[in-house]
């Protein structure tokens, strides 16, 4: 029977202010009786996407304010139209139905304010977790709106889920995030008898100790033109950087750790204080012989 060694030294504990965190739905997805608060600004563009970028957004100018409500979609009186959602986002009074569970966001209608109904027959997934950089997901859905004057359309579309970047955020105010992960997602919408010719691609900055965005950027693309149609930030943040340069420095100077039994067949117990209450990953580099390669497996822990 092989033998599995792991070399304590290559097991590395990397605060949560460097690591990159997993979006999870514990933490990130839709929840009842939250609000969250945006400030409106100038549009600009998203930047890059990448590992270890710095998005500089700190020139933003405000021009008003948005309040994102959400609540259970039970209490409406459309709930009996979208009959599978059970959470509404509501923002400039227009009223997002979702279907929330454990690990998926689906949109299954919206309802405008001029009581404009799109029903999905196919939902359009809004998220799923856990989402990390380097992730994606996928699909197609499909539905009808119902407006006044007996207007029924139907169409259908595809849409895709990219955790295209991570890195640092600055934001008005000099307010400076790092971990911060970029979820970009791209949704393309035909109405029957029509060709699609335009998607809407958003961006959306999230960190680890707030559940909703903290920067939000929507553009319209065609084959002839990209604009950005709204930037939004929250404000209502602090920084999630400390002015101390050790918080550049791997969080293995300050931590204990023991392993045993080393080495092992099929099981280890891992023993490691902190000096205080972080996320942290733990890399564990292991040498295969038969393959000849090293590999590495990640574990995101409290």
């Amino acid at each position: 029977m092989k033998k599995l060694y792991i070399i304590p030294i290559l097991i590395m504990f990397v605060i949560n202010l460097q690591a990159q965190f997993l979006m999870k739905s514990n933490t990130h997805i839709l929840r009842a009786g939250d609000e969250h608060y945006f400030n409106i600004t100038n549009n600009v563009g998203p930047g890059e996407g990448g590992d270890s970028k710095i998005w500089d957004f700190s020139k933003l100018e405000n021009k008003s304010t948005l309040t994102s409500y959400m609540y259970s979609a039970f209490t409406t009186p459309n709930s009996n139209d979208i009959p599978e959602a059970n959470a509404i986002l509501e923002e400039y009074e227009t009223k997002f139905y979702f279907k929330v569970t454990d690990n998926i966001i689906e949109q299954y209608g919206t309802v405008s304010k001029n009581n404009t109904i799109t029903k999905y027959d196919k939902p359009f997934v809004k998220m799923v977790f856990p989402f990390n950089y380097g992730d994606t997901y996928s699909g197609d859905f499909s539905g009808t709106i119902e407006g006044q004057n007996n207007y029924n359309a139907s169409f259908s579309g595809t849409y895709q889920l990219d955790a295209d970047a991570y890195g640092t955020l600055i934001l008005p105010g000099n307010i400076t995030h790092k971990n911060v992960i970029r979820i970009k997602t791209t949704k393309e919408q035909c109405y029957k008898g029509n060709s699609c010719n335009c998607k809407t691609v958003s961006y959306k900055w999230y960190i680890p100790n707030v559940r909703y965005p903290v920067l939000t950027i929507i553009q319209s693309q065609t084959a002839k033109q990209t604009k950005t149609i709204r930037t939004a930030y929250y404000p209502k943040v602090k920084n999630t950087i400390e002015n101390n340069s050790n918080n550049e420095l791997l969080f293995a100077e300050n931590i204990k750790a023991n392993i045993y039994p080393n080495p092992f067949l099929r099981e280890f117990k891992l023993d490691y204080t902190l000096n205080k209450n972080s996320n942290v990953i733990i890399e564990i580099y292991h040498y295969c012989p038969v393959i000849n390669q090293t590999m590495s497996t990640d574990y995101n822990r409290k």
